[in-house]
């Protein structure tokens, strides 16, 4: 409130009529911009209940603008001699009491217009608000003190019995304490120390000052902490005897009755028959058979509570947020059950941590604790919101709340109140816990079944992170119509850059190659293009894998499509990429780099890979190895699962693909490259690809 009245001055301040007047006085034609200047007067006073009056004066005219008084001249104003005041202060703005105002209950915001003109001229614009209108908004015995270009907001704590001291003797007694020169003179923005208070006695001072020039001072007398130390000494020790005294009764009674335990457990478990657990002489085997039975009905108790976990309501929003009501009249039944309004506007949020798999705080499998906090956090600040009603519950590993506004609520004012909600979510988040997360919030609606249609958009505004990361609240609504269809072309030549640079152990250039991928692909605006182009960039880096001699069943045994589609954001799939997977390239290429040059079957494998275009025979590579021809071929169908010839022809495949792909040679050009006819080449290609060469390009293109 006191910085809106310093905004409203300084645009009266800075108003170019007032402006004009100072650069060119024309005292012919006053009346047009008195009239103009007290009509924005007045506008200033209305929007604003807390300013009583509003004024200026200039030295030019010698006449003051009042809305109350209109064009007066300052002979004739009740306040003259606090315009003397001001222009004697030579404060350019200033809080302060004024002798006059101060008589009328006001405290004045003052402001003194420079010279822009090169003469002599001085103006004074001057807001006056009452006192009174801070009490509102303040405890009581809180007080407005002016300091020169600072404002004190005082709150003295006054000790129960004591004398209660009127406005104005407070203000008096206030200005003459020297702890609040103290205060000024350390310079410092917070901080606490003891002095005398108003009444001469030791007083606890406690400060914190703003960037706006406003110290806030909080002085609570000593006898006032005394108090409350020797109330809580008491408690203390009142407790503390209890405690004792109980604990002396417990102990006597516990050892009365721990006389003959065995007997009295005897006597206690006949008496009362459990399970009809027929009675047996031999007290040890009659002991264990209790003791079986109670085992047994704590595991079922244990069942128990678990099956009502989580509660009943949770399990009805559950089920209303999934979307298994098929019927109306169940729903309705439900909601009245639960207290869930269905006259109600509805909307669902779904709140999701970014970047879990990089905390070190949590593992993949304690996602329902995540879930759990965030749900928490969701229902305790539900409280700080009364324009709404809503609850939270978690739900795989995410917190959910459906929130419901009245049925006479605008549409603007329930997007603000659910924007302002989720942005203060993850704001709780981010300064408690540390945990950055996302909101996607569905479209209103405002029958009851369809919640789970807004939750269903909840989801898929959240999709949206994959390529904007700049917002942390993700209304469908707004992220559908701003969506644009791009032309989008998957980018293979970062993706080849990216396996170059691999292959020579370069992860640096891997990393550049990455991001210049993700900033193409995030181009297309479309989460299913992204996730696609992801994918089939981990399929060309296991393809690679495999060409270098990688086994496949042990690549896919680390399930890196399964990783890749945990990571939700772009932002965690190119950490997942540059932090875990690339390492794991490097490391494996570098591993079977070092098997092959110890394996026989790898020497033959690159031999027939680099020479694709030769004619390959077996005799030939087993006299380049120093094997016999047969033993050569068991060996081969042992370790790589295919007979040689096989082999030779995917290998010539493969290169006929790539050629067809990545080059514009003709067919028969290519046919020659890896060593068969045009013919041969098209007999090949429907046999393995079902498909013509020229058909296999057409549709690669």
């Amino acid at each position: 409130m006191l910085q809106a009245i310093e905004q409203e001055s300084l645009q009266l301040a800075v108003d170019p009529s007032l402006t004009n007047f100072f650069l060119e006085p024309d005292q012919g034609n006053s009346w047009l911009w008195h009239r103009d200047f007290l009509d924005k007067i007045m506008l200033v006073k209305n929007s604003d209940s807390f300013i009583n009056e509003i004024s200026f004066y200039n030295t030019v005219e010698n006449v003051v603008l009042s809305n109350r008084y209109g064009v007066i001249d300052k002979e004739d104003y009740p306040y003259r001699e606090d315009i003397e005041r001001i222009l004697a202060s030579g404060e350019l703005s200033q809080w302060v009491y004024l002798p006059q105002a101060q008589k009328d209950g006001y405290v004045t915001f003052a402001r003194l217009i420079p010279n822009l003109g090169g003469g002599q001229a001085q103006g004074v614009l001057s807001l006056e608000i009452e006192s009174s209108a801070f009490s509102e908004f303040m405890d009581s015995d809180t007080y407005l003190l002016p300091e020169g270009q600072q404002l004190f907001i005082v709150h003295h704590k006054r000790v129960p019995g004591s004398e209660e001291l009127g406005y104005d003797q407070a203000i008096a007694l206030l200005e003459g304490l020297d702890s609040l020169d103290r205060i000024q003179e350390q310079g410092h923005n917070s901080g606490s120390f003891t002095a005398s208070g108003i009444d001469g006695k030791p007083a606890n001072f406690l400060y914190t000052q703003n960037i706006y020039g406003r110290i806030y001072v909080t002085i609570v007398p000593e006898q006032m902490l005394a108090k409350q130390v020797n109330w809580i000494r008491g408690v203390t020790l009142l407790f503390l005897i209890i405690f004792i005294s109980f604990g002396v009764i417990l102990t006597y009674f516990n050892s009365k009755r721990a006389y003959n335990p065995i007997g009295q457990l005897m006597n206690h478990s006949k008496a009362l028959r459990i399970g009809q657990i027929q009675s047996n002489e031999n007290e040890i085997d009659y002991i264990k058979e209790c003791l079986d039975f109670l085992n047994k009905e704590t595991e079922k108790l244990g069942g128990f509570m678990a099956s009502i976990q989580p509660t009943l309501r949770e399990k009805f929003l559950q089920q209303l947020i999934s979307g298994e009501y098929l019927r109306k009249e169940p729903l309705l039944r439900d909601c009245e059950a639960n207290g869930v309004s269905v006259q109600a506007t509805s909307v669902v949020l779904i709140v999701d941590a970014d970047n879990i798999a990089k905390e070190n705080r949590f593992r993949p499998e304690e996602k329902g604790i995540i879930a759990f906090v965030i749900s928490n956090v969701m229902q305790e600040l539900l409280q700080n919101h009364p324009g709404m009603r809503g609850y939270a519950i978690p739900d795989r590993g995410r917190g959910v709340a459906l929130l419901q506004f009245g049925a006479d609520t605008e549409q603007e004012d329930m997007l603000l109140l659910t924007s302002a909600y989720a942005e203060s979510v993850c704001d709780s988040l981010k300064e408690h816990l540390s945990m950055k997360a996302s909101v996607g919030v569905g479209r209103f609606y405002f029958h009851i079944e369809d919640v789970p249609v807004s939750c269903k958009e909840a989801e898929n505004a959240l999709q949206y992170r994959i390529f904007n990361q700049t917002e942390r609240v993700l209304f469908i609504e707004h992220l559908e119509n701003e969506k644009k269809q791009a032309a989008f072309r998957y980018p293979r030549e970062y993706e080849t850059a990216i396996i170059h640079a691999l292959e020579q152990g370069e992860l640096d250039k891997a990393a550049e190659g990455l991001s210049a991928f993700a900033e193409t692909i995030r181009a297309s605006q479309s989460y299913r293009s992204i996730y696609q182009s992801y994918n089939l960039l981990l399929s060309a880096l296991i393809t690679s894998l495999e060409k270098q001699g990688a086994s496949l069943l042990d690549i896919l045994e680390h399930d890196w499509y399964g990783q890749l589609q945990t990571r939700q954001t772009s932002q965690e799939i190119i950490d997942w990429f540059a932090g875990s997977l690339f390492p794991f390239y490097v490391w494996l290429t570098d591993n079977y780099r070092t098997e092959s040059g110890q394996s026989v079957i790898q020497q033959v494998c690159k031999h027939i890979r680099d020479n694709c275009g030769s004619d390959l025979s077996l005799v030939q590579c087993a006299e380049q190895v120093g094997l016999s021809p047969s033993y050569l071929s068991r060996l081969f169908k042992k370790e790589m699962g295919v007979n040689f010839l096989d082999f030779v022809v995917e290998c010539k495949v493969e290169e006929a693909k790539r050629l067809l792909t990545e080059t514009d040679h003709n067919v028969s050009e290519i046919a020659a490259a890896v060593g068969y006819s045009e013919r041969n080449l098209n007999r090949i290609f429907q046999r393995f690809i079902k498909v013509s060469p020229s058909t296999f390009r057409t549709r690669q293109r």
